[in-house]
């Protein structure tokens, strides 16, 4: 009877005795603090990409509408040239060159003519 009851102490005493079973909770309730923190942290940066991809949506978009109103822009001026040959435009800015310079020695001559030095 003394040996059953003395199974039954140390058997009542192993289930008393929590300090290891109160270790092991402690552990896991610190790995499950340190497994949230890496979730929060994991959301906020699912977060940042979601606005990083929404900011590059937006730019897209804007660029999008710049680029659209460039060609627009080209598009006009393109039926704006007119069509020739590069010949024509230099005699005629060699023309008026001439007048120019022509114009020029004419007023240095009439000064020259009525302000002699």
């Amino acid at each position: 009877m003394c040996q059953s009851v003395n199974k039954k102490k140390a058997a009542l005493d192993a289930k008393v005795d929590t300090s290891a079973s109160a270790q092991r909770l402690h552990l896991l309730e610190r790995e499950l603090e340190d497994l949230e923190a890496k979730v929060r942290a994991t959301k906020q940066r699912i977060q940042e990409e979601k606005d990083l991809i929404a900011g590059s949506k937006q730019e897209a978009a804007v660029l999008t509408a710049e680029l659209k109103a460039d060609l627009a822009e080209l598009s006009s001026l393109s039926k704006q040239v007119v069509l020739g040959a590069d010949e024509e435009d230099e005699a005629v800015i060699a023309k008026v060159d001439r007048i120019r310079l022509d114009a020029i020695a004419a007023i240095n001559d009439f000064l020259q003519e009525t302000c002699p030095r």
